[in-house]
């Protein structure tokens, strides 16, 4: 999700009761998660693949406010950040070395045996990236002044985006070589990055985000050079974007979903009675399937040309990020209550 998504998903309310189609979670085979203790007012944004079986989820806890009489906080915290990890079996936690401020993790990278870690901030805390080294995760500085906006990783190394100000907004892209990011032109065509995603295989990398006159824009890295992709229908910004194969990209934006089949983009409108919210995370299962998250209690599902819905969660959940295992059908999404994180699984 970009800044911009990200600070709408935090204002959003989605109004879903009532949706035609509209599938419980126990008749659908989804169940809730047992997550390991976290401190009160905790939410989890971000789930990813560990490459294992399992999965990463990221987030924060121990957030709070501190009304004045008027609703407005005189003190509060976005609490402190959490990435843990389920094995299969159990979570396991590991230190964040370098972690200062407060603050959520909302991006997780993992492809190639590689993982990255980011707090992608909204207010005064700094933006934060660290990789993981099989105990732990430590810091990698930004380059100077960077606001960091994607994080991605896999067999053509990891690489990040974003802009600098000074004092007009500068977008910028890097390549992890070494010790140090190398700065990268932006692909012909791009004028921002706001997903970075390994190919399945973790092979490649694509990048989505917006060229001039708020065009979509989406470009692939094949090891060795950037190719900028026919432009995607629609205007607007992009979410985020699974590559499952060179012939079977899917992607969001703040409205619909759209597919690359090697040659061109497709939007896949969802009927013009059919509520949902601002589409953030998307994920495609092995059997095809694919789900999307809009930041509310339901999760949308589309299959054989047809959109329907799987509600989880009670009224006021909201679910943030999906992602499957690969070379399964099995799905995660996360999010919170309002004050309580939650993830639920399929099956």
């Amino acid at each position: 999700m970009t800044r911009s998504l990200m600070c709408l998903a935090l204002a959003a309310t989605v109004l879903v009761s009532g949706v035609f189609g509209t599938a419980r979670a126990a008749a659908t085979g989804w169940g809730p998660v047992a997550l390991p203790f976290l401190w009160p007012e905790a939410g989890l944004g971000e789930v990813a693949p560990d490459g294992a079986g399992g999965v990463w989820v990221g987030g924060h806890q121990g957030a709070y406010c501190v009304p004045d009489f008027i609703g407005n906080c005189i003190a509060q915290s976005r609490g402190n950040p959490v990435v843990r990890r389920w094995t299969g079996t159990s979570w396991a936690e590991y230190p964040i070395t370098g972690w200062t401020g407060e603050g959520s993790i909302n991006r997780i990278a993992v492809a190639a045996d590689e993982t990255w870690i980011a707090g992608i901030a909204i207010g005064p805390s700094p933006d934060f990236v660290a990789r993981f080294d099989g105990t732990a995760f430590g810091k990698v500085d930004l380059p100077a002044a960077l606001q960091l906006e994607a994080v991605g990783t896999g067999q053509a190394g990891a690489w990040i985006a974003g802009y600098t100000d000074e004092p007009q907004r500068v977008h910028r892209l890097y390549r992890r070589t070494g010790s140090a990011w190398t700065a990268v032109d932006l692909p012909d065509g791009m004028r921002r990055i706001d997903d970075l995603r390994a190919a399945r295989d973790g092979t490649g990398m694509w990048a989505i985000g917006n060229g001039t006159s708020a065009v979509l824009a989406a470009a692939r890295f094949d090891g060795t050079s950037w190719t900028s992709l026919p432009t995607p229908p629609g205007l607007g910004g992009f979410g985020r974007v699974v590559p499952v194969a060179e012939d079977d990209v899917w992607a969001t934006t703040g409205t619909v979903a759209v597919h690359w089949d090697g040659a061109a983009w497709t939007a896949v409108p969802f009927p013009d009675d059919y509520p949902r919210g601002i589409l953030e995370d998307i994920a495609v299962d092995a059997s095809g399937t694919v789900w999307v998250t809009d930041g509310g209690d339901i999760l949308h599902r589309y299959r054989d040309g047809e959109w329907t819905s799987v509600k989880l969660g009670p009224y006021g959940t909201m679910l943030q990020a999906v992602t499957e295992v690969p070379g399964t059908n099995t799905v995660w999404t996360v999010g919170a209550d309002g004050r309580n994180a939650l993830a639920f699984k399929n099956p």
